[in-house]
């Protein structure tokens, strides 16, 4: 019975998670070396399975999805390149119609698989030398952190003359655009010559995280967020080209999109020192109260960018120690998650009651008798008496 229970109460975790959530696994080029052939759909979770077999890694979970067929695991390609964009569920014909394209079933709120792969490569190659590179293009200083791959140089500003739709004045359009130069800084550096082969396995993971914001401010099927994919399809298609050239085809490139459920606010390294620099960005919009299961404190206006934490979640600790605000939820409970949380409890609540009347009735209908050995023993109905 309580194996039973705890079975329900994992498909129904992960039923919550990816309730509204929806995404696919695309191949961009594979090498000769390996075949995607017609399949079902994925788990997220399953990635990571099916880069290491890629790489001629060992895997740690059987699977019996059929989409991936090693043809020559003597000549496995020397390099993965996952490029992972949240908070979309496809991109459509944007990213090109002529590659394998896989549903994907998000069953992990964060995935696994770089910590996965990475594990997988440096417990195979002990002395190092690999490039294990994970990028969230999002974060001002990525083109400085991997260094000994790339060269840091300055992110440069998207053209404006080149958008349509587009407008580096607002601030989720910005942010998107801010990431896509990024990319494309990586992509010009990988063109250059940055990356040379050495016969040793590489795995490079790419972050776009601002494509979701700009979709929940204008809509999915908008002409901003259908330039957008635009933009982002002709990229990846530059990427590939390039990780391609540089590699002499022997690398695997997929793209990953997943729509799981994330805050509204764009994902961005908010530029404060801390509470004694207010000052917001330059060039933003009149701020809007972003919470609004919680009462908005008086004079927020001032220094709207110092309520939120840098995942866009409240920050109930400044809120309550600078302006006294009150929050609705009494002491703060409720966090962006809290659709989640409530289908928790529910469903928990509803399998505890059901499971309380189960015992119960088994109980009602049991016969002491019968049903009960220490009854049995010590009734004086079923003993001798001596004479």
């Amino acid at each position: 019975m309580f194996g039973f229970m705890i079975s329900i109460w994992t498909l129904l975790a992960l039923a919550v998670i990816g309730s509204d959530a929806a995404g696919e696994f695309k191949i961009l080029h594979s090498p000769p070396s390996l075949k995607f052939l017609e399949a079902d759909q994925t788990y997220e979770s399953l990635l990571k399975e099916i880069f290491s077999a890629s790489l001629g890694l060992s895997i740690e979970e059987e699977s019996e999805w059929k989409g991936l067929h090693v043809i020559d695991p003597f000549n496995t390609p020397e390099a993965v390149v996952e490029v992972y964009i949240d908070g979309i569920a496809s991109l459509g014909i944007h990213a090109g119609t002529d590659m394998k394209t896989y549903p994907l079933i998000v069953d992990e709120y964060e995935p696994d698989t770089f910590r996965g792969v990475k594990h997988r490569i440096n417990t195979r190659f002990s002395n190092g030398g690999n490039k294990i590179v994970h990028i969230k293009l999002s974060d001002d200083n990525a083109l400085n952190v991997f260094k000994g791959v790339f060269d840091g140089v300055p992110s440069p500003a998207y053209p404006e003359q080149s958008l349509v739709f587009l407008k580096n004045s607002v601030e989720e359009d910005r942010h998107f655009l801010n990431e896509l130069g990024t990319l494309k800084t990586f992509i010009g550096k990988v063109q250059s010559g940055a990356i040379i082969p050495d016969n040793i396995i590489d795995f490079y993971t790419f972050r776009f995280r601002n494509l979701h914001a700009l979709s929940d401010l204008y809509g999915p099927i908008s002409l901003q967020t259908k330039e957008a994919k635009k933009l982002l399809g002709d990229a990846l298609r530059d990427l590939c080209k390039a990780f391609v050239k540089a590699y002499d085809r022997s690398v695997l490139l997929t793209a990953v999109t997943t729509d799981v459920a994330h805050t509204r606010r764009a994902a961005r390294s908010l530029g404060l020192k801390g509470p004694d620099d207010p000052t917001p960005p330059s060039g933003t919009s009149k701020p809007v109260w972003p919470f609004p299961w919680i009462q908005a404190p008086l004079g927020w206006e001032k220094h709207p960018y110092l309520y939120s934490k840098a995942d866009g979640s409240p920050d109930y600790d400044w809120i309550q120690k600078n302006e006294g605000g009150e929050l609705r939820s009494g002491k703060g409970e409720f966090s962006n998650d809290f659709t989640a949380i409530f289908n928790i409890f529910l469903w928990m609540s509803i399998l505890l009651t059901f499971s309380l009347l189960a015992v119960l009735y088994a109980c009602m209908d049991m016969d002491p008798g019968r049903d009960s050995i220490i009854y049995r023993m010590t009734s004086h109905r079923g003993m001798k008496k001596d004479n």
